[in-house]
């Protein structure tokens, strides 16, 4: 089971406000709190019961989807970051159990980040209990929790990337959309075509969408449009887009100005 992004952030507000004292052990259930208690709290609020041991260590390697450098470009609400120590470090205290792992950190201090802008890094330590950081500070590692489900995260990023291009070609009037990267064949979109633009792979390939279909072509067949160019055309409103050849685009053009040069 887990919590909602919202859920989570809700109940560590409510925590918050309560302004529990430092406890050792304490998870907001009698007045006291510490660091790792804030998130088992908020979860246990949530309806969600914490798995392991109530320690900042413990959560550090096990209950995190992957943890790595801060990176304050990429910090999310609802995301918990840790201060940590390496074996040479003064204050350096990794816990015996814990003596086997191949991380050696000793991740001594866990916060739960609140806001981005501002930067607002909510956490209890002592002694004076519950406290809001504004800058990075000695915040080191970062990561998302597997028992937070972050919400619309897919959805912002593909929107956030999202940008568009045209399809060229130097030979053919059509470019292959693929279902993967040099996959099987979906359709064949006609050369001059305005497609959305998902992803962007070192590879050399884009995952786009035309005419509804998202499917991967050959970046070399794409050129820059922006993120600002005008949305492919639709068929909803009645309406029909047909993309020509160039041949053919001057062989019309050359009939329509017949046929009004005689109007």
């Amino acid at each position: 089971m887990s919590a909602t992004q919202s859920a989570f952030l809700a109940a560590v507000d409510e925590i918050n406000g309560e302004r529990p004292s430092y406890r050792l052990g304490g998870k907001a259930t009698d007045g006291t709190c510490d660091c790792i208690g804030l998130i088992i709290g908020a979860l246990l609020r949530c309806g969600v019961k914490w798995p392991g041991i109530h320690g900042s260590n413990w959560a550090a390697r096990n209950a995190m989807v992957s943890i790595g450098p801060v990176d304050e470009a990429h910090l999310r609400p609802g995301c918990l970051v840790y201060k940590r120590r390496g074996p040479t470090d003064t204050g350096y205290s990794l816990p015996d159990r814990y003596a086997g792992s191949a991380d050696r950190d000793d991740y001594y201090h866990v916060g739960v980040v609140r806001s981005v802008e501002p930067l607002q890094i909510v956490h209890c330590t002592t002694p004076g209990g519950m406290t809001t950081d504004t800058k990075i500070g000695k915040w080191a590692r970062c990561g998302w929790c597997k028992m937070i489900d972050e919400e619309n995260s897919d959805m912002e990023k593909e929107e956030s990337e999202m940008s568009y291009a045209i399809v060229t070609a130097e030979t053919g009037n059509t470019v292959n959309l693929r279902k993967s990267p040099d996959g099987a064949l979906l359709t064949r979109v006609p050369v001059g075509s305005t497609v959305e633009v998902i992803q962007r792979e070192s590879s050399g390939w884009s995952k786009i969408r035309w005419n509804g279909t998202d499917g991967w072509m050959d970046a070399r067949y794409l050129r820059d449009a922006g993120s600002e160019a005008e949305a492919p055309d639709s068929e909803e409103d009645g309406t029909v887009s047909v993309t020509l050849s160039r041949d053919a685009a001057e062989a019309l053009m050359e009939a329509l100005g017949d046929v009004l040069g005689r109007g």
